[in-house]
């Protein structure tokens, strides 16, 4: 069970539901319920398994689901598109550390990024040839599900509405001049479209193992990053506790738990395929200005 935003013939946003490889059109089924958008649902606190699959049982005991079926290409839009919060973790693998001559840190490493950032599936990362090398980075990205402060590790996982997948692009050459000037690296990763995400939204139910997810990134058909998640230096609920302790995280928050090692850089024409166990393939092209 696979949950997406699309944009239809005339522009507008619509729900759907992928279910066994089949696409559904959930968009009246749901706006009947007063939800227009995945984040409303994940704000009413509704983005749960009774009421998602209670919902989709009920299409099918009517035999309606079939007149919903999507039966056409669609474009993919983004899954939250209106997080507050955009929290990022740094080395977070083992290998990514040492790949980058890093010291493995006894800590979280946090940072954020902005709404800009964002760009769908099949969506285009642009930036300008001046900024020199930018380097792709697969993430397994975390939706939060409800308000939270001080949240202990134990109870972490139930503020986990569920799993995307995230491509944190990186300005590399521009991070590593800002950090030997001990500057902050926010501009290296803040450029527009620098935060590709989807397709989908799995809710948490339907990942029964967080920490058994495989991540593959391709550039071009060749393969350039490959790991698991129990590789994780830090866990969810110790990210979540982390940022719990700083800030409020609010429904919709998206929380990208850092890279495996295999960054490289992408120019004008590649195409860059993410692709994690469960969540689907994000896919996006590259032009440089």
């Amino acid at each position: 069970m696979k949950f997406f935003q699309f944009i239809d013939k005339n522009n507008n946003s619509k729900m759907g539901v992928e279910l066994d490889n089949r696409k559904y059109d959930f968009t009246q089924i749901l706006d009947s319920r007063m939800y227009n958008s995945l984040q409303s649902i994940i704000e009413a606190g509704k983005f749960t398994c009774d009421f998602l699959t209670n919902i989709i049982n009920e299409t099918e005991t009517k035999n309606e689901l079939e007149k919903y079926k999507i039966t056409t290409e669609i474009k993919f839009d983004i899954p939250i598109k209106r997080p507050e919060k955009i929290l990022c973790f740094g080395v977070n693998y083992v290998a990514h550390a040492i790949e980058g001559d890093n010291p493995i840190p006894d800590e979280p490493i946090m940072f954020g990024k902005f709404n800009n950032t964002l760009l769908p599936h099949n969506g285009i990362i642009e930036f300008p040839k001046n900024i020199e090398r930018v380097d792709h980075e697969i993430e397994l990205g975390v939706i939060i599900a409800k308000e939270g402060k001080n949240i202990p590790e134990k109870n972490a996982m139930e503020y986990v509405a569920g799993y995307t997948i995230i491509n944190d692009i990186s300005a590399r050459k521009m991070q590593i001049e800002d950090l030997d000037k001990s500057h902050p690296w926010l501009r290296s990763k803040g450029y527009d479209t620098f935060c590709p995400v989807g397709p989908y939204l799995v809710p948490a139910f339907a990942i029964p193992d967080p920490y058994n997810i495989d991540l593959t990134l391709k550039v071009n058909g060749k393969i350039k990053q490959q790991s698991n998640t129990s590789r994780m230096i830090f866990k969810l609920p110790r990210l979540i506790n982390f940022i719990s302790e700083i800030m409020t995280l609010k429904p919709g928050d998206i929380i990208c738990t850092g890279t495996p090692e295999g960054i490289s850089e992408i120019i004008d024409g590649d195409t860059v395929t993410c692709e994690l166990t469960g969540l689907g393939i994000l896919s996006n092209s590259v032009k440089v200005d």
